[in-house]
């Protein structure tokens, strides 16, 4: 663990030394390669906003983790960078290691207060000025670690030197390499163990919930106003949801989302890992 700390803390290092700080203008992140027995490789790139930031940072990760020829997954990667929006991008580290089979995201941000749930899927941090920008749902790091178990790797979270947060992306490549083995945090007991019972719901009414599931608690107005649907429309869908046992209303009349529902959000966000 200490040694990951540090690789990436070096890597941030050198990263300073070598170019200097990223333009305030954008978003920008270093991204540093490890070859074998060498000195770093380091680019420092930058995009305009968080949501082309994702999409260029995770391409080119991507690319040098082939080229490299590791097999990190892609999905992988964009969750975790994604997330960098959590930090404000600050101090930013993408180190690629052990042949591309290890991809490290390093941050000097806030940190993560409660580790041990940072990967169920639905506990999430995003501030409000946030959401704009990425899905919001809580989601990030639990789909990062269904990616990589998918090719039988591990996702691991540690805090950073100084402050901030280390994401760690690791799959099997060469054994004589391979970093100690650190087990992932336990997947969160879910009531429907076994599979979520069929639910007959469209795909709207699929992101009215995965609304409720990010606010914690809306009426129609705050659903047609984040979907972009009329308030009726709004109405009626969570009404469907509710009879499905989905989501319950509070005191106020606001919905909440139920156990159900939550294990519904979990069966609905897996699918978006190919």
């Amino acid at each position: 663990m200490v040694r990951g700390a540090l690789n990436s803390f070096l890597g941030m290092m050198h990263a300073q030394r070598t170019l200097g700080e990223t333009d305030q203008a954008g978003v920008g992140v270093r991204i540093a390669v490890y070859p074998r027995g060498g000195e770093p490789e380091i680019t420092e790139v930058s995009a305009a906003n968080p949501g082309s930031a994702t999409r260029k940072f995770t391409r080119l990760v991507s690319e040098k983790v082939r080229e490299a020829g590791g097999g990190v997954p892609e999905e992988a990667i964009r969750e975790v960078v994604e997330n960098l929006i959590h930090a404000g991008y600050r101090g930013a580290v993408i180190s690629i290691l052990d042949d591309g089979n290890v991809v490290r995201v390093s941050d000097k941000g806030p940190g993560v207060e409660n580790k041990s749930r940072a990967m169920e899927f639905g506990f999430g941090g995003a501030a409000p000025e946030a959401l704009g920008e990425i899905r919001g749902v809580g989601a990030g790091l639990g789909i990062a670690r269904a990616a990589a178990e998918k090719v039988g790797g591990t996702v691991t979270l540690e805090d950073n030197i100084g402050g901030g947060t280390v994401v760690t992306i690791s799959v099997i490549g060469d054994e004589s390499v391979v970093e100690e083995e650190r087990p992932s945090a336990p997947p969160p007991q879910r009531r429907y163990p076994d599979g979520v019972p069929r639910m007959n719901i469209s795909e709207r009414q699929q992101k009215v919930l995965i609304t409720v599931l990010e606010c914690g608690e809306v009426g129609p107005s705050t659903v047609a106003d984040r979907l972009e649907i009329s308030v009726s429309t709004a109405y009626r869908d969570l009404s469907v949801l509710e009879e499905h046992g989905l989501v319950m209303a509070d005191e106020s009349g606001k919905r909440l989302i139920s156990p159900l529902g939550r294990d519904l959000v979990e069966a609905i966000i897996n699918t978006w890992v190919r």
